[in-house]
């Protein structure tokens, strides 16, 4: 967590006000996939059981999905979320991802109905959306709490 908040510190005070010509937005899931892979990402587009867009990645030691909310039949979409989930050979309980989400504010986690667990981040995309220096800051921000919730979960 110290790690995480050096990281705030750090960059926060740069950040610098951007105009829309560098802005995306989740109701433009081609140009969110193309910011990451802008950044260094390598991404690629499906569609979620729903039907909405959905972009797999990869970051540090995990596979995780970028999800489309808010979406009207698959488009207009106005917030993602990344999510990463782990299959365990021991299953975790509850109390264990209980004591994650007690330490850590901005990614929150579970375990399934098998003790596997998943750690997820929520980011509002509403248009006019945010820049792609956002974006990476968030992936960034990301990477982070993968690696800390890697380390939580022994993987």
């Amino acid at each position: 967590m110290k790690k995480l908040l050096t990281v705030l510190a750090t960059v926060a005070p740069i950040a610098t006000p951007v105009f829309a010509q560098n802005m995306i937005s989740a109701s433009d899931p081609e140009g969110v996939m193309r910011a990451m892979q802008q950044v260094g990402y390598l991404a690629t587009m499906g569609v979620d059981d729903l039907g909405d867009p959905k972009i797999s990645s990869k970051v540090s030691e995990s596979n995780f999905s970028v999800y489309f909310y808010g979406c009207n039949n698959g488009t207009e979409c106005t917030s993602i979320q990344f999510s990463s989930g782990y299959d365990l050979e021991v299953p975790m309980n509850a109390k264990r991802i209980n004591d994650w989400n007690r330490e850590n504010r901005f990614a929150r986690a579970f375990v399934d109905d098998t003790g596997d667990p998943f750690i997820r981040m929520d980011i509002v995309m509403a248009p006019p959306g945010v820049s792609v220096e956002s974006l990476e800051f968030d992936l960034d921000f990301w990477r982070i709490l993968v690696e800390d919730f890697e380390d939580f979960i022994d993987w």
